[in-house]
């Protein structure tokens, strides 16, 4: 098969675009216009997307965005280091990162208007902004908003690459995101797309047991 013909069906670029449209309030039909008005020609070459959502995230001050500047009680307590793109300097711990700056990007300008970490984790598990109809946030629902590895997965579907290398188009590891047991975060699967579209969930934390949820295995 003719790579560039299907990098342009579902690539990391359009997918990316894909889940930043939905979060600035605009939809799939805009993105044929932002497409058109790019002065990027280059054709994307990766072929597989991993995306890491670490809930809580990394503190900010002790990684990317120290403030080294700010008063004490606000900055990081570690020094920065300066990476091989001019002016930007992260924590002193991440050498390695600094050293590929060139082939990683820092946004700083990405945010959304909730407050709740239930409400958060949906927003970045769907690239929307605005939550479902009846949207309950401890209780993943039919009617929630699927999120970005489902509409990954539908995409490889509708491109004829749903099973590249015998694999399933979207895999959730190691454990999928619950607030308690009984309690999913809304966001990780299909929802109103159908269960059928779900993504292959590999519940294989070492830090969670099913007896005693939240406990570290022996």
């Amino acid at each position: 098969m003719d790579r560039s013909s299907h990098d342009s069906i579902v690539s990391r670029r359009t997918a990316l675009q894909a889940g930043t449209i939905g979060m600035l309030g605009l939809g799939m039909n805009h993105l044929q216009a932002l497409r058109a008005g790019s002065t990027d020609s280059r054709s994307p070459r990766a072929e597989s997307v991993i995306y890491i959502f670490l809930s809580g995230g990394l503190s900010q001050h002790e990684t990317f965005d120290m403030n080294p500047d700010a008063p004490e009680n606000i900055r990081g307590e570690f020094q920065t280091i300066a990476t091989n793109t001019p002016g930007l300097r992260i924590c002193g711990h991440l050498p390695m990162f600094a050293g590929r700056s060139d082939r990683w990007s820092l946004v700083r300008s990405l945010m959304h208007p909730n407050t709740s970490h239930e409400h958060g984790h949906t927003i970045m598990l769907t690239g929307r902004t605005q939550l479902p109809p009846g949207y309950r946030p401890r209780a993943a629902q039919a009617t929630d908003w699927p999120g970005i590895a489902a509409v990954a997965g539908e995409g490889l579907r509708l491109a004829g690459r749903a099973a590249l290398n015998n694999l399933p188009p979207a895999i959730v590891v190691p454990e999928s995101l619950r607030l308690a047991p009984a309690q999913p975060v809304p966001g990780q699967m299909a929802g109103s797309m159908g269960a059928m579209r779900d993504p292959w969930v590999i519940d294989a934390s070492p830090h969670r047991a099913d007896t005693s949820w939240g406990a570290p295995t022996a």
